[in-house]
């Protein structure tokens, strides 16, 4: 049935699957799931390519820091919802890390959604987001993409919507208290679902003249994997064979579950043929293999039905690459179906039984009259040989390591623990707020990341009298992301990720944080991208000798007739803010940036404030400024804010400016006051 290959047909790279497409436009949020985890792969791998950043993490020091920094606060959303055993680390806040907590089973799927303000695109996969899973491993993935004109069906966008607002519901414990990080994966859910409307087909075609792709879910409350395949297989007779390639099953046994309902799925009456694709090793010295797989596969079949029969092949992988892709090709004489995804062949994987993983597959059904589209499919089969008659075969299961049950030494965080969250109040002070829900265990205590020292203890949430929410002041320069939990018995330590009440709660970095009037005025007119103008003007600022850099504009610039010999690089600065501003914004969160960024209006007007040498100085620079907004015209794009949104934002930011201006102050001065009177009474018409 599946012939060895030798071509390189149907490879390449997932990370390359991250990288948007030239037309894409500007990056608006991504969401994905995964059960094994790396924060360093998903933050500088995966989605630097989703925002295309042009610096580096490793070499480009505090060009990566900016240019991350900006990028990142520009998106809608930016989440990571992994199963609750390997949710941790330590990683930036400016995206989400949602523990996902099912009762039973796990989160094993593996899906990721990308939106940018002209597409949309889907990866499921089976490789976990880890440097294995995407370097290392035989892997198997698959990609829609939706945009104007595209013909991705937009029911499998709808199911995998679905499919990722029922996981994320799994991180909510308490239903007392709005939990912020799954408010905002919902709501970008929700703008996937409102700008792809006319991005794909909404009806499903009666042919298979082009191919058919199928979303297929497990999980609770949902059905098996095989009856979602019956229930959606073509009118075209039952398959008559069968081709499975996975690196896990259900340990040994009598009897094979998944392998039994395979064979249910399979034609009654005739011919019918299962294989499977297994990992072999040879045993040294002697004529034998060890198939990784246990021998219930063989037994599983029909004993009393003729006409029969079971084949195994051996998988040829390139050396050094472990087997982690899981496929089931389903074939009869017309058609073809190839599902991959994160479903090994096993009861938890494929829906069996009471425990049920959260699992996601995509089924490609392809007619055989579409030649292409069946070599395709074909390109994508893993290859392998005929494992020869005189060679004989001993049955040794790969003992599981971790993938498709919670690792034994991986402390669980107890549902008692809820949610933990970094703020900031009214007065700019910024805070950590915890959720609890029920009693947690005795003795317990939170330490700052891998810190010894305990940073909250029972003690003193019992001094308190155990409130529900726990507010506590945080002092320190940079926010934590995590706290390790213990408890006596624990046995190590479980993780408690934190992320963000809102965008504009995280302190901005020491690169960005006060920066001078010159600092702005030439990354803003520089022809350089930002990252690249703010690193290059503080590449040449005095080296200080201390781990951050001294940015106190009054103590890094000297200022001495700063303003008034520079007002033509003041009014330069002026214009290229204004044209920043009328570039279309694909998001709130862009928005605020432009305007309240380390970088943005609000920042300009605080420098000028700060080294401006006079009131009257002050007072018409700003007043410049506030001309500035006014001539804004906002520009508009599919998928972007409307003008009416972000003039209403201007108006707001001007009104705040226009209140440090005081005629008073200028009363020395009756031309400067009746200027600025004069240009204020334009502003507000």
């Amino acid at each position: 049935m599946r012939k060895k290959r030798n071509e390189k047909q149907g490879y390449s790279k997932i990370l390359d699957a991250w990288v948007p497409s030239d037309d894409a436009g500007d990056p608006v949020g991504c969401v994905a799931t995964s059960f094994t985890f790396s924060p360093i792969l998903f933050e500088e791998e995966c989605l630097s390519r989703f925002l295309q950043l042009q610096s580096d993490a490793g070499e480009d020091g505090p060009a990566y820091l900016i240019e991350r920094e900006e990028k990142f606060s520009q998106l809608m959303c930016a989440a990571a919802l992994i199963d609750q055993h390997h949710a941790r680390g330590v990683r930036s806040l400016r995206w989400d890390m949602l523990p996902a907590r099912p009762k039973h089973g796990i989160l094993h799927a593996k899906v990721s959604l990308l939106l940018w303000s002209r597409h949309a695109r889907l990866i499921v996969a089976s490789a976990n987001l880890t440097e294995d899973g995407y370097r290392r491993n035989q892997e198997i993935f698959g990609v829609l993409d939706y945009f104007d004109g595209s013909t991705m069906p937009l029911m499998a966008l709808d199911d995998i919507l679905d499919f990722l607002r029922e996981a994320a519901r799994t991180t909510v414990i308490s239903d007392h208290h709005t939990n912020p990080s799954v408010q905002r994966w919902e709501a970008f859910l929700d703008r996937v679902a409102k700008v792809t409307r006319t991005w794909g087909v909404s009806e499903v075609p009666r042919s298979l003249s082009n191919p058919r792709i199928i979303v297929v879910t497990t999980g609770p409350g949902r059905e098996s994997v095989f009856n979602t395949l019956r229930k959606q297989w073509p009118r075209t007779g039952p398959p008559r064979s069968a081709a499975v390639v996975s690196p896990f099953f259900d340990p040994p046994s009598p009897v094979n579950a998944p392998a039994c309902e395979l064979w249910e799925l399979l034609r009654k009456r005739g011919d019918a043929c299962l294989e499977f694709y297994l990992t072999a090793e040879d045993v040294p010295g002697e004529k034998a293999v060890f198939l990784h797989a246990p021998e219930s596969l063989m037994t599983a079949m029909p004993a009393s039905r003729p006409g029969v029969e079971t084949d195994i092949w051996r998988l040829v992988l390139e050396e050094g690459r472990p087997l982690h892709a899981k496929c089931l090709w389903l074939e009869n004489d017309s058609i073809s179906l190839l599902m991959m995804g994160s479903s090994n062949f096993t009861s938890a994987g494929l829906g069996l039984g009471e425990t049920k993983n959260l699992e996601i597959n995509l089924a490609y059904v392809v007619s055989h009259h579409n030649r292409d589209a069946l070599k395709a499919l074909n390109s994508a089969w893993l290859p392998g040989e005929i494992i020869p008659d005189d060679i004989e075969w001993r049955w040794q299961p790969r003992i599981d390591e971790g993938e498709d049950c919670a690792h034994a030494f991986l402390v669980a965080l107890p549902t008692a623990f809820c949610e933990a969250n970094f703020g900031r109040d009214e007065r700019h002070r910024y805070f950590l707020e915890f959720t609890f829900s029920g009693a947690p265990p005795m003795g317990w205590m939170l330490h700052v990341e891998d810190e010894r020292e305990a940073f909250l203890t029972e003690d003193d949430w019992n001094a308190r009298g155990r409130p529900e929410l726990f507010r506590i002041s945080w002092e320190r320069e940079r926010a934590p992301s995590g706290f390790s939990v213990s408890w006596p018995g624990s046995n190590g330590y479980a993780w408690w990720p934190v992320n963000v009440l809102n965008a504009s709660a995280l302190p901005p970095p020491a690169e960005l944080k006060d920066l001078p009037l010159e600092a702005l005025i030439e990354s803003l007119t520089s022809a350089r991208p930002l990252h690249q103008a703010l690193a290059r003007w503080l590449g040449r600022q005095p080296k200080q000798t201390g781990a951050a850099p001294l940015l106190d504009p009054h103590k890094r610039v000297n200022t001495s007739g700063f303003l008034l010999q520079r007002t033509r690089r003041v009014s330069d600065a002026l214009r290229a803010m204004r044209l920043r501003l009328e570039r279309p914004a694909v998001s709130e969160q862009a928005l605020n940036w432009r305007l309240r960024g380390p970088i943005g209006v609000l920042a300009l007007a605080q420098a000028i404030g700060k080294e401006a040498h006079s009131d009257e100085e002050r007072c018409f620079l700003l007043t410049e400024l506030c001309l500035e907004l006014t001539r804004v015209k906002p520009q508009t794009a599919p998928g972007s804010l409307s003008t009416k949104r972000v003039r209403a934002a201007l108006i707001e930011l001007r009104k705040e400016i226009r209140v440090t201006i005081s005629l008073e102050e200028l009363a020395r001065l009756p031309m400067l006051a009746a200027y600025v009177q004069e240009a204020f009474e334009e502003a507000s018409k």
